[in-house]
């Protein structure tokens, strides 16, 4: 079976979310089961700028994107832990500071570049002699192919695509990419698919509608999201067609990457432990402590007591950042130190800024992303907090588990499907690994957080919880196996 996978980015090469550690990942899961799949992507000034040692396969191809407008491109390639990574290169689209737009907004021209990528994929295809049973489409940048595909074989049934089939992978539903009807000129779309039936969306053109309506099969990240998704509350209007497909829906829990993620071989820790001697995290907590807090090796040991409770995230109300701001004086008299670090809503930024000043001896706010530090706010960190108001899947509760860091989660998406509530002793004997809440309001996330400081105050409990989550398997090979069986089917649907 050969994958093609189409994707806005993929680690190591370009990251904004958690997109990326699937893509980076699942095609080397792939390979594992025999399964021959490549990546293809935009080459980003951000790619190129780097040393990725990328060779140029072919200068001058070319797409016909409308009726008037033939563009070119160039494509490179690259060999990644052993996935093929292929990377098209029009600098008039791709050739910008940032992937998707800047803090004022996305680019307004973001339908035609992806649009045109969404065509060009099939030339790379081409060119480079690949021809995929299945199109692995993830999200709604390169939905679009999904529509191409079906056009292709419908006039052409000897196509080298005849047997091709799509599968869409929703990973956040609120980000659609709607654009206006012009879109269906500038991007050379056939005006029969602007239906209701079709990608029409409320008299715009919507790219996620696109792929779900036109891919043999549709997935999500998490089998819980999937079934949320299909609700007014969180289908973002798109709940009618995602039922009308429901037959053709399903959820497939992410996985991770554990030669990336390992306290015992990460090389950003101050000090590296693993399931059989968790004895060193301590030293990673002390470490943060200090460097954060700028409290001496010796004057931080009267602390140790204390709760260190981390949250790497955007700052945004998706994420709950809005329940941190409200409960933050009230979960401070727990004597805990918090540690923070994202970016995201400007008026969060300026929210958490005056909280940090009033609580900075135990309170640190890092606005930015660094790969070390969170790494170490993951090793060095009891608790770890994610109260997303919705979470397709998550990564964090996965790194915070085998990091031995305990999340405290909302009851959606993967959180529900990955964290085991403890309540009582009898959850920990169970298998208990997190604390959850269910109604998003700051009671109940506080309600949530304080049981997860009294367990940590009972050490010997504490201990068995954090056994209990470094012991949890959520590497690709299962994830990949579903995606396996998921891809038959695919090929087997008319």
């Amino acid at each position: 079976m050969k994958v093609a996978m189409c994707v806005s980015e993929a680690v190591p090469f370009a990251k904004t979310g958690g997109l990326a550690d699937v893509a980076g990942a699942l095609p080397k899961a792939l390979k594992d089961r025999k399964i021959d799949s490549i990546v293809v992507m935009p080459a980003y000034k951000s790619v190129l700028d780097k040393n990725f040692d990328l060779r140029l396969v072919a200068e001058g191809l070319s797409v016909k994107l409308n009726e008037t407008s033939t563009l070119e491109f160039d494509l490179y390639r690259t060999r990644h832990e052993g996935i093929d990574f292929y990377f098209i290169r029009n600098d008039n689209f791709f050739g910008r500071e940032n992937l998707y737009g800047t803090a004022q907004g996305d680019y307004h021209d973001n339908n035609i570049r992806f649009g045109f990528f969404s065509k060009a994929i099939f030339e790379v295809l081409l060119k480079i002699d690949f021809i995929p049973d299945i199109m692995h489409l993830h999200d709604y940048h390169f939905a679009l192919a999904s529509v191409f595909l079906r056009d292709i074989k419908q006039k052409d049934k000897k196509s080298p695509f005849a047997r091709t089939s799509a599968v869409f992978t929703i990973h956040n539903i609120a980000y659609q990419g709607v654009f206006g009807p012009e879109t269906l000129g500038l991007c050379g779309i056939d005006p029969a698919h602007f239906t209701m039936e079709g990608l029409e969306f409320y008299g715009n053109v919507n790219f996620m509608k696109a792929g779900i309506v036109y891919s043999a099969k549709i997935t999500t990240v998490s089998p819980t999201y999937a079934n949320e998704i299909l609700t007014t509350e969180y289908g973002y209007r798109l709940e009618g067609v995602l039922a009308s497909r429901r037959a053709d829906l399903s959820g497939i829990i992410n996985g991770i990457d554990y030669s990336v993620w390992d306290p015992e071989t990460d090389q950003a820790l101050f000090a590296n432990y693993s399931l059989q001697d968790t004895a060193p995290k301590q030293r990673c907590k002390s470490h943060l402590i200090v460097s954060l807090f700028g409290k001496t090796a010796d004057a931080q040991d009267q602390y140790k007591d204390m709760p260190v409770i981390g949250m790497v995230s955007r700052l945004s109300e998706q994420k709950g950042i809005d329940l941190i701001a409200g409960a933050l004086e009230e979960f401070m008299k727990y004597d805990v130190y918090l540690v923070i670090l994202g970016t995201g809503d400007e008026k969060y930024h300026r929210i958490m800024q005056q909280l940090q000043d009033k609580y900075k001896q135990r309170f640190s706010l890092t606005l930015g992303y660094s790969d070390k530090l969170s790494r170490e706010i993951y090793a060095g960190s009891d608790i770890f907090l994610m109260p997303s108001y919705y979470e397709p899947c998550g990564l964090g509760q996965l790194i915070s588990l085998k990091y031995g860091t305990i999340p405290v989660v909302r009851n959606t998406g993967g959180l529900a499907d990955t964290i085991i509530d403890i309540r009582t002793l009898g959850d920990i004997k169970k298998g208990g690994q997190g604390f959850k809440f269910y109604d998003y309001n700051v009671p109940a996330f506080l309600e949530a957080l304080e049981r997860s400081v009294k367990f940590y105050r009972d050490g010997k409990s504490w201990e068995k919880i954090v056994q209990n989550g470094m012991k949890c398997d959520f590497s690709w090979d299962y994830s990949a196996g579903k995606y396996l069986s998921l891809y038959e089917s695919a090929m087997e649907k008319k």
